[in-house]
């Protein structure tokens, strides 16, 4: 029979017994065996593999119940089992009730019936450690979904609820978060005077709880500034400063910010990190070429602008990067000259079947890969 990778702790003040002990379990098991109730305790604290503990219950230092209490902490999974020469039920209840004696056998013993004991609580002790191991993972994993759960709440809170109602423009959104919680967000503020839109899209970097957690960080700092009506430019070069003093590059944010006059169709726009913005027009589709580095990487960075017009039937569309970053199940990259492509093909269409299309087309390419970052479309079209 092969040695079992448990190790088994005899105790016993009887030289006698100790070999008889050792001789019961030697071809079965590792055995460890000590004199006295101080010398076991040793061996208990140096040793973390003890499954079995066999002790006598009259010891001259200590009583075996004495001795099982100090290894509770120590040994928690381990089988006691309390050896005495005579029938006490004090004894025994007290051996029971506070030291998790798994069972109290009565001198002399039997060796067989001894071992079969001892296998009987062994396979008690690893049906213990695996609920032990379920209980814990089960209450991980509780956690885990109640803090996802407030990550998503996190998330519905700090993205708009809807597209704004905008005279002589259409609007429409497609958001799709690639875990349970995703890291692009999107925000839009409205001016009445002079009728202005600001639109920001934003991908924060990280996944999951963490990811919302910055970003809703972000998206309060990004609504304090937006009334001010800065300059997209300006606006980055702040925001940059403001979180790289507070994070020092752990995290960092790819931003798109446009600031549209929603009388005259003039805008501007500003870039850090994000893929460029696809300016639809006339039948033709051209991307805007407005480079910069993403905020809280880079200290005393400037942002250089863009200036565009929408001329009635135009659309303009600002992505994230999960729009050119999906993968085929080849390993094939669905690059931005594909999602041009798309782009036209899809460029009657309204603003909400537009990106609603643009994104089924990302999810086809993917096929049966999982997606490997967010998604978030945004188109807007001058109408007359």
């Amino acid at each position: 029979m092969p040695m079992s990778e448990e190790t088994i702790l005899i105790v016993d003040d009887e030289i006698a017994n100790l070999q008889k002990l050792r001789r019961t379990f030697i071809n079965h098991y590792s055995v460890l065996s000590a004199s006295t109730g101080k010398e076991a305790l040793e061996l208990v604290r140096r040793y973390d593999n003890i499954a079995v503990i066999v002790a006598d219950q009259r010891m001259p230092d200590m009583t075996g119940i004495e001795f099982l209490r100090e290894t509770l902490e120590l040994q928690p999974h381990a089988v006691r089992i309390i050896l005495t020469g005579f029938t006490d039920v004090d004894v025994l209840m007290e051996a029971i009730n506070s030291c998790k004696v798994y069972r109290y056998i009565v001198k002399p013993w039997d060796p067989p019936d001894l071992l079969m004991t001892v296998e009987s609580g062994l396979e008690a002790r690893r049906l213990a450690i695996e609920n032990e191991v379920f209980r814990k993972e089960l209450i991980r994993r509780e956690r885990l979904a109640r803090e996802l759960e407030i990550a998503r709440e996190i998330q519905r809170y700090i993205l708009p609820a809807a597209c704004p109602e905008l005279p002589g423009y259409e609007m429409a959104v497609e958001y799709h978060p690639a875990r349970e919680v995703g890291g692009d967000l999107y925000d839009f503020s409205l001016d009445s005077s002079p009728s202005r839109l600001h639109i920001v899209v934003g991908d924060v970097s990280g996944k999951s709880i963490p990811a919302a957690l910055y970003g809703a960080v972000f998206s309060g700092q990004v609504r304090t500034l937006l009334p001010q009506s800065i300059e997209p430019s300006e606006m980055l070069a702040l925001l940059n400063k403001t979180l790289i003093t507070r994070y020092q590059g752990n995290n960092f944010v790819a931003v798109t910010y446009l600031q549209l006059d929603l009388v005259d169709g003039n805008g501007i726009l500003a870039n850090a990190g994000m893929p460029f913005p696809y300016l639809l027009s006339n039948g033709g589709v051209t991307r805007i070429n407005i480079p910069g580095v993403p905020l809280a990487l880079m200290e005393e960075v400037s942002y250089d602008e863009a200036r565009i017009h929408l001329n009635i039937g135009d659309t303009l569309i600002l992505v994230s990067d999960g729009t050119v970053d999906a993968v085929d199940p080849q390993g094939r990259m669905y690059d931005p000259k594909q999602f041009l492509d798309c782009i036209l093909r899809h460029s009657d269409e309204d603003p909400a079947a537009l990106v609603a299309n643009l994104y089924r087309e990302i999810v086809e390419f993917s096929g049966e890969m999982e997606a490997g970052d967010d998604v978030t479309i945004i188109a807007i079209r001058r109408q007359a």
